[in-house]
């Protein structure tokens, strides 16, 4: 009910406003928007179809005035409350799957605007709509390579998802609350309270999305990685755990410290293959690998591929071949880092060679 009397108020806002200057056929597309918006509700509010009424805004705003213009910028902002909520809660994947290319790019655009003379429209702005054919994934990796580099270029492609997301709900309250601002009808004594239970629907998702936003960002330095080098290989996309910064292993979320614990949860992650890959910082010390090595040998694993990063954007993953007890001996120290026996690798071998960790 309460989303009903959001969409109805607005509606009488936007009504009043083009009601006082149109005259004749000369409505300034507004028609058009109010087609747009009935489409959108008829096909149930989804992210789909709320692509769709961007898509058709965005064609009609060269025709819009200031206040059409306002009020599709409006109902743009309000109205994808409902395909954002109904993702809440769900993984992340499933959110880049539904909104990436439906929302997102909306909610990280400028405002809707009419045209105005001495003015320069963003530039950027055509970059953040997605491209035809164009999927999730490589959309995030180009808004990040580009309009958006200097949000997210410093984050693999992984975990890019994340922060965009934070970064579109982040202007989705601010720009609610500046269409707000400008609606008249939508403010002071007697005005519909749905138009601030928007902000705080709004407010709401801004905090959750933005909660775990710097632990994400800091894990998802491509400096947590070591850097491939010429005896890197394609990554093999095999089962991965990590090594945390205390030594514990880390397999789908949950940390488990050096006991037969961790020995069966290497076992169930390798399944019916002898390989696993892992996680490792660069400045791990080959004691340190060699004690996950060694568990990972009594796990069934005959040897392990250490996940590496190309040194440009966008960091893809590379892979070496590390083992206990077997394999090209580097003749290290046991505190010498990960990095430095990879690098030696470079220098003597070639792809597929298995590093031996002592």
């Amino acid at each position: 009910m309460r989303a009903l009397a959001v969409l109805l108020a607005l509606a009488a806002c936007g009504q009043d406003k083009i009601d006082a200057h149109a005259t004749g056929t000369a409505d300034y597309n507004h028609k058009a928007l109010l087609a747009a918006v009935d489409g959108f509700v008829a096909k149930g509010r989804t992210a789909d179809a709320y692509g769709e009424l961007a898509a058709t805004i965005r064609q009609l705003r060269p025709g819009m005035d200031r206040s059409v213009a306002h009020e599709a910028e409006l109902r743009l902002v309000v109205l994808a409350l409902g395909p954002v909520r109904a993702q809440a809660g769900k993984p992340l994947r499933a959110q880049i799957d539904s909104l990436a290319l439906t929302v997102w790019p909306t909610l990280l655009a400028p405002p809707v605007e009419e045209d105005k003379l001495l003015v320069v429209r963003d530039l950027k702005a055509p970059e953040l709509v997605p491209k035809p054919g164009e999927d999730a994934d490589a959309y995030l990796l180009r808004l990040c390579g580009g309009p958006l580099a200097a949000d997210c270029k410093h984050v693999v492609p992984e975990q890019q998802g994340e922060v965009i997301r934070s970064l579109a709900y982040r202007h989705g309250v601010e720009r609610t609350r500046n269409a707000i601002l400008e609606c008249q009808p939508c403010q002071g004594e007697g005005a519909d309270p749905g138009w601030h239970a928007a902000v705080l629907q709004w407010e709401e998702i801004d905090r959750a999305s933005a909660e775990t936003i710097v632990d994400t960002e800091r894990a998802a330095d491509p400096d947590n990685w070591p850097l491939a080098g010429a005896a890197s290989e394609d990554d093999p996309e095999l089962p991965e755990a990590e090594l945390s910064p205390r030594g514990d292993i880390i397999v789908g979320g949950h940390a488990y410290g050096p006991n037969q614990l961790r020995i069966d949860v290497l076992r169930e992650l390798r399944g019916k293959s002898d390989v696993i890959a892992l996680h490792l910082h660069p400045d791990t010390t080959l004691a340190q690998a060699k004690g996950v090595l060694l568990d990972a040998r009594k796990a069934g694993a005959t040897r392990v591929a250490v996940i590496a990063r190309e040194p440009t954007y966008p960091y893809r993953r590379r892979a070496y071949w590390i083992a206990a007890g077997t394999g090209l001996r580097a003749n290290l120290r046991a505190s010498d880092s990960l990095q430095l026996l990879l690098h030696a690798i470079d220098e003597v071998a070639g792809p597929g060679t298995v590093a031996r960790v002592d």
